[in-house]
Formats: structure tokens, sequence, C-alpha cells
């Protein structure tokens, strides 16, 4: 009965995609994602060779997947192949050049599922974080495909643990589970899961192997000049009009700003809001002096490796619910400001550095300030880079692990 129930479902979705694809961008990449699936098929080469096949929801589950991607390229010649939920992920995943294959996945129909697992022939699933779609478990099971999860973390409120069996059925059919904290392993054990090794978070290494390789701006430092300077990454516009008259009424700090949205609509927004105290990355000259506050990022790519020219970090999204990340700054030895929303408690390590004092949810500009100054007068080494340096290592475990199921 549920399971028939599950499948309208699956099924009156994709047609609301489909009608909703007239009206969003972004639904009609989905739709027409998915259509293209087989034409994929028809065009690729796809070999016999051993593939490991690698599902995300998007680009922030792609990133916990890339340092599971970089060990198996590294130590074994396993193809890569992944599938994704979001258009948002495309373009990134067929940049990145360890992907071998990449498609969108389809609606999880049993059959289109299976035509899936045929084609691409793997010898395990790896689903990252959450993606617990009943057919894409239940038909890898049926074809002793081990599916496992990676870097997932559960919550006590989550549909897995109301009680109803349906919900928890698909995830007793994974192979093994690699989570982020005791917690989630506990509550997989409350539903009879005990195939459970918590690891950390596979995030940990990225970053930090993003820092190991992170580039110098020498326009920025001569920008920054040694002065006290806060980085705003990835800001929403809910985060610049709560600080605006923290910026403006600042004279102890330099700002970098880098938009979460890299268009020219966002920039200019920021540029009226701060008439005649901003200046384009672009538009920097090495040479040049700029009598500038506020430096704005123009581009894409950069923001990991400027957190090394702040002293404090304002992580953005954080007011929407959707706080971007902040372990990129945290490697850095940053203390951690960001917008206060229910929904930031989701991650682990915002739980984590908040109970540490090394991250700090604001609600107004009131607090933003009283939390400026009293950092400002914090020396020397902070603790989020200890923090962060202390939580790598998932990676490593799960490879080794991996290799057992591999065998």
């Amino acid at each position: 009965m549920m399971l028939s129930l599950y499948n309208i479902i699956i099924y009156l979705s994709s047609i609301l995609i489909f009608v909703g694809s007239f009206f969003s961008k972004k639904l009609n990449l989905l739709y027409e994602g998915r259509k293209k699936v087989k034409m994929y098929f028809k065009t690729i080469n796809i070999t016999n060779e051993k593939k490991i096949w690698i599902h995300v929801s998007s680009v922030g589950e792609f990133e916990q997947a890339k340092s599971i991607i970089y060990y198996f390229k590294q130590k074994s010649k396993f193809k890569i192949f992944i599938t994704f939920f979001s258009p948002s992920a495309e373009k990134v995943i067929q940049k990145f050049k360890l992907v071998d294959y990449s498609c969108y996945l389809t609606e999880d129909s049993k059959n289109k599922i299976s035509y899936l697992y045929k084609k691409i022939n793997p010898k395990i699933l790896l689903l990252i974080k959450y993606e617990f779609w009943y057919h894409l478990i239940n038909e890898g099971k049926k074809i002793n495909i081990p599916v496992v999860s990676i870097s997932s973390i559960f919550r006590k409120n989550q549909i897995y643990f109301n009680g109803f069996s349906f919900f928890s059925k698909p995830l007793k059919n994974i192979a093994h589970y690699y989570v982020q904290n005791e917690e989630s392993k506990s509550l997989l054990k409350s539903i009879d899961i005990i195939n459970v090794t918590v690891v950390g978070d596979t995030r940990f290494d990225r970053v930090y192997d993003i820092y190991k390789e992170s580039k110098s701006y020498p326009k920025i430092e001569k920008f920054v000049k040694k002065s006290n300077t806060l980085i705003i990454g990835s800001s929403w516009k809910s985060d610049i009009n709560i600080l605006k008259d923290g910026i403006v009424n600042s004279n102890k700090l330099k700002f970098i700003i880098a938009p979460h949205n890299v268009n020219e609509d966002e920039i200019v927004f920021i540029e009226n809001l701060f008439a005649n105290n901003t200046i384009r990355y672009s538009n920097l000259k090495l040479d040049n002096f700029y009598d500038k506050n506020i430096l704005i990022i123009d581009n894409i790519g950069m923001l990991s490796s400027i957190y090394r020219y702040g002293n404090i970090a304002y992580i953005g999204g954080g007011f929407e619910g959707t706080l971007h990340n902040s372990l990129e700054a945290a490697i850095w030895d940053l203390p951690i400001l960001y917008g206060n929303h229910k929904n930031n408690k989701k991650f682990n390590e915002i739980r984590n550095m908040e109970k540490l004092e090394l991250s700090f949810p604001i609600n107004s500009i009131i607090e933003y300030e009283k939390k400026i100054n009293k950092l400002l007068n914090k020396k020397n080494t902070y603790g989020t880079k200890k923090y962060v340096l202390n939580s790598i290592g998932a990676t490593k475990l799960i490879y080794k692990s991996l290799n057992k199921l591999l065998k």
C-alpha cells in the first residue's frame, strides 16, 4: 500500500516538474536533463571497466565527495560515475577533471533506476550525506551491489525515526553507514541498524586540501595594508542589509565582500549602499593607491584563499537558513559570525563551534558590533583551525573500509 502510494507520488512529481519547466529555469534544466539521460548513454563510450557510482544531491554534497574521488583516483584504477539531482551541480561536476562520467539521476521509479544500474554497472554505489531514495537503494540490494552512505548525519525529528517502517525500510538495505557523529549512530541503532561507523565529515579533509593549495593575492595584501579586516564570504542581500550600519560606521576595520551571487545586480547593490567607498577586485591595480574601505570580489573561486587576509569572518546565508561553508574560514583560524536561524543547527560543525565559542550567531547590528569589538581585542591564535585539524581523517578511514567491500 505505502509503496504504491510512493510510486504515485514520484509519478505525479515528474508531471509537476514537466509543468513547472515552462515557468522555472531550474525546473526546465531538471526536466531536460532527466529527459536526456538515455541519449547520454548512447553517446558515451562507457566500458566494462570497474566503476564507482557516486550520487550527490547538489554542489555541497559534491564537495564532500571530492576527497573520496581524489583518494580512489590516486590509489586505484576505478572510473568515477556521478549522478546528481540539482541542476546547480551540473556544470561544477562536468568541470571536475577526475569525474569520468556524469548525468542527472532519473526520477525514483523502479524501471528507470533499474536502467541506470544496468547501464552504469557499478561495483558499488556511494550516497553522499542524504538522498535515500527507495528504489535507488532497493534495486542495488536486489542485484547485490553494495549501497553505502557516506558522511551522513541524522536528527531525531527526521521522518525515518517517526515509527513508520516504510520510511526506515530502505535505510535497512544500505550495506554500511559512515556517519558524522555518535548521535547519528544511536539514532540508526534505535531502528535496528548497526552496520555503522563514526568517521566524521569528509568536508574537513576537502577543506584542508584546499587550504594546502591556497593562493596569495598581492593586490589584496596591498589593499588590506595590515589593517584589521572582516571577510564577508558568500553574502546575501539580507546579510549586507543587517551589517550596513556597522560597515558604514566602522573606523577599525577594512572589509572584503564576496557575494554569493556574483552578478552585476548584486555588485551594484553593494556599491550603491556604500557609495564612493568600494572598489571591485577587477579594478585593483598593484601600483595604485586606493582610499577605499571595501573591496568587492567580483569573480568566482578566490574566497577560500582570501580568508588568509582576514581577522574575523562573517559567513553569508545564515539569516535565510542556508548558511554557506564556514570551514573554509575556520581553517585560517578566524572567529566566525553569521546570521541566526534554526536551520543553521543542522550543520554539525556549527553546533560544535558554538559550544566551543569559536563561532557566533547574531540577530542584529547591535549584537554584531558588540561581538566585533570583543573579538578584535583577542590576539594570536583563536582555535577554529585546531578544531578543523582535529577533525580531518574521515576520507582515509572510509577508503580503507570500502576497499574491503570492493574485493
